[in-house]
């Protein structure tokens, strides 16, 4: 039987499935060629992808004990994010289909907004609070227009592969032209982290897995025909991943990796979902599980040599005897770490960390449940990790879109892993952050539209 493009379509022919930029045309083609367009449409999102790994202030040291939250606060980041923002909402509003900006509105989508939206007008501080909402929104739209906006499945390679390329000769040619700013130097909170890279990233905890996303980006350039240029992306960030020195997000890449082949090896997505579900239950038995069980953490102990996570195991323990205090509705979004809920408290002086100036509590399902609550952290929860799982099932399907399914599901599956030992979610223009909701997008279009090229 002879398979029917997407892209064709005629009297007695319709398509099975619409294109992502399906029945757009260039508008004013005599003012501007198609061709000059699509070339901006990739420019535009090779830039987007480097915009959110790069920032506009790359280079700037932080540690993960202090009282500035990042670049959340970031008066430049802010000013920069917003004009940013203003171009691609142009830009989208000249590129991308109608079609395709009106399947965000879905209901868990619109359910995230409401969650969102209630929680900034009962906010105790509703002026930082939605400074906060608007810059996530930014940053999510610009990691939706990242996808959106290239007229083909090639256009995207392009895009992915210019963007990380970017990346790379940032965090490389700042270990060569300045290490000392690209390696983490003395800190008197974070000794041991001393001569580890990290790049132009603030924190070795960002620069890893953010290298990680990158490998990924060229395991799947490789597999899409750019195979020097692929392989050269995924050595190169993987290589970065060890020389920062962090053995769990060295082992979450390849079992991440692993995960997703298992699509691959069964020819079914669901076999994929599966051990990924699994995989999750191990991690969190491992991670939250060493505070109840002695075996645990012995295993942990011998496994890595420090069976407190670096000092995350007394972050988990407090947050955890916090969420009994409003567990349906939470604190509050960014109202609880770096807020007086703990700066009041009397110093732990038998703990390991003083959480009182911990700026997250390096667990994003904890923190979740302390921000939104049971209610609110339900729907958050289905929009970054549930949902992505149905969607990337339904993206299997659809012959020519699976590559690209693949590597968004990865990136989910990694973030997903990850998330038991670092805080991220709804984190203004946090690179880890951007990564994850950009592959929630990803899957998102993915499962409703055809991304790739068929083959005729």
């Amino acid at each position: 039987m002879r398979h029917v493009s997407p892209y064709i379509s005629g009297p007695q022919r319709r398509p099975v499935l619409s294109a992502l930029q399906g029945g757009m045309g260039f508008a004013r083609t005599d003012v501007i060629s198609p061709g000059a367009l699509r070339l901006s449409a990739i420019v535009l999102s090779a830039a987007g992808l480097a915009l959110m790994l790069i920032s506009f202030q790359p280079f700037v040291h932080s540690s993960l004990v202090s009282e500035t939250g990042g670049d959340g606060g970031n008066v430049v980041n802010q000013v920069g994010f917003l004009a940013a923002g203003l171009v691609f909402a142009l830009s989208m509003m000249c590129l991308a289909s109608r079609k395709v900006l009106a399947s965000l509105l879905t209901p868990s989508f619109l359910l995230l907004g409401l969650v969102v939206a209630y929680m900034v007008a009962t906010s105790p501080y509703p002026d930082a609070a939605m400074r906060g909402v608007v810059l996530t929104l930014i940053g999510m739209f610009i990691a939706f227009s990242t996808i959106v906006l290239p007229r083909s499945e090639r256009d995207l390679q392009l895009a992915l592969l210019f963007g990380a390329a970017a990346v790379l000769a940032m965090s490389y040619g700042g270990l060569l032209l300045g290490p000392d700013l690209a390696t983490h130097g003395y800190d008197a909170y974070e000794p041991q982290h001393s001569g580890l890279w990290r790049g132009h990233f603030s924190h070795k905890n960002i620069a890893g897995p953010v290298m990680c996303v990158i490998a990924i980006f060229g395991l799947y350039l490789a597999r899409s025909g750019h195979r020097l240029a692929g392989w050269v992306i995924f050595l190169a960030g993987a290589l970065f991943v060890l020389k920062t020195g962090s053995k769990t997000t060295s082992g979450f890449f390849p079992l991440s990796i692993m995960i997703v082949w298992m699509a691959t090896l069964f020819g079914r997505g669901s076999a994929a979902i599966v051990v990924f579900v699994l995989a999750v239950c191990a991690v969190a038995t491992v991670t939250l599980g060493s505070l109840y069980s002695d075996t645990v953490l012995t295993i942990i102990g011998d496994l890595l040599g420090d069976d407190t996570y670096t000092g995350r195991a007394t972050l988990w323990q407090f947050s955890i005897s916090k969420i009994p205090e409003k567990p349906w509705l939470g604190f509050g979004l960014y109202n609880f770490w770096s807020t007086d809920n703990v700066f009041l408290l009397d110093k732990p002086f038998e703990d390991a960390w003083d959480y009182r100036f911990i700026v997250h509590g390096h667990n994003n399902y904890l923190d979740i449940l302390l921000n939104l609550g049971f209610v609110g952290g339900s729907v958050l929860l289905w929009v970054l990790y549930v949902a992505p799982m149905i969607n990337y099932a339904r993206a299997r399907k659809i012959p020519e879109n699976r590559k690209l399914a693949d590597m968004f599901f990865t990136i989910v599956v990694f973030m997903a892993l990850l998330s038991f030992l670092e805080t991220f979610f709804l984190a203004r223009n946090d690179p880890l952050w951007l990564m994850h909701i950009f592959a929630v997008f990803g899957l998102h279009l993915a499962a409703r539209f055809s991304l790739g090229q068929a083959r005729r």
